[in-house]
């Protein structure tokens, strides 16, 4: 299964800097992104310090072709970063996001902890295949859909588990066929909290190739007021 791939990371209209990532391993099939935590000092060095030790565990892997186990490889990534980052910041620690795209065969993986996501668009149709780790879903989960009304703005933003915050970590995991024709978009959520699903699937389904998708939704983010980093990887299943 051949996939093409195209990856940007954008400051948006407002942030000062970029604590976005994003790490694409052509010869693995690997594809992460990760969002340093805004709220935090050091989202910057968290994010780009997870990707860092994703290539890391490659590298370890050697030529490994069978599936990580991404929950392990994560949960170890988490340790060094939480070790680190409370070294340096020691009364808040710092924190990233992380989705991880790993496709072996016609097997994509997805491993997920945080706020950014993963998408598949198939005949047209876009999925999400991630579950937002924030104080928002969880009210949903508990609540329902009726609990937006009386939801503080911030629930939204405010993440339940991440990168090198918390003594233990809870991994979401899950593993999706392709087929030809697919393409699978990861992005933090200067993207996704910010254009419309129905938008971001006009896009991916419109571009003629990865970047095109790529280039477009940044302008489109960026017109509705770039209010975050934009960072996008988009995957063409051949």
């Amino acid at each position: 299964m051949h996939i093409e791939a195209y990856g940007t990371t954008d400051r948006g209209q407002v942030r000062q800097s970029n604590e976005d990532a994003f790490f694409i391993d052509e010869s693995h099939q690997l594809y992460a992104v990760a969002d340093g935590l805004g709220g935090l000092p050091g989202g910057a060095e968290a994010s780009q310090r997870t990707v860092e030790l994703i290539n890391m565990a490659l590298e370890q892997a050697g030529t490994a072709t069978t599936p990580f186990d991404w929950k392990s490889v994560i949960g170890g990534i988490h340790q060094k970063v939480t070790d680190e980052s409370f070294d340096a910041h020691p009364f808040t620690g710092s924190g990233s996001t992380l989705t991880v795209a790993h496709i072996t065969g016609d097997q994509l993986t997805i491993a997920h902890v945080g706020d950014s996501a993963a998408y598949l668009l198939r005949g047209g149709h876009l999925e999400k295949l991630t579950l937002d780790h924030t104080m928002e879903q969880e009210w949903i989960a508990q609540r329902g859909e009726a609990a937006r009304a009386a939801m503080p703005p911030e629930m939204s933003h405010t993440l339940t588990r991440c990168i090198g915050q918390n003594d233990e970590l809870q991994v979401d995991q899950t593993v999706h066929r392709l087929k030809s024709g697919d393409r699978v978009l990861l992005c933090t959520d200067g993207l996704n909290k910010v254009l419309p699903e129905a938008t971001i699937e006009e896009a991916l389904r419109n571009a003629a190739t990865p970047e095109d998708s790529c280039k477009e939704l940044t302008e489109l983010a960026n017109q509705s007021a770039g209010p975050d980093n934009i960072t996008i990887i988009v995957l063409q299943v051949c």
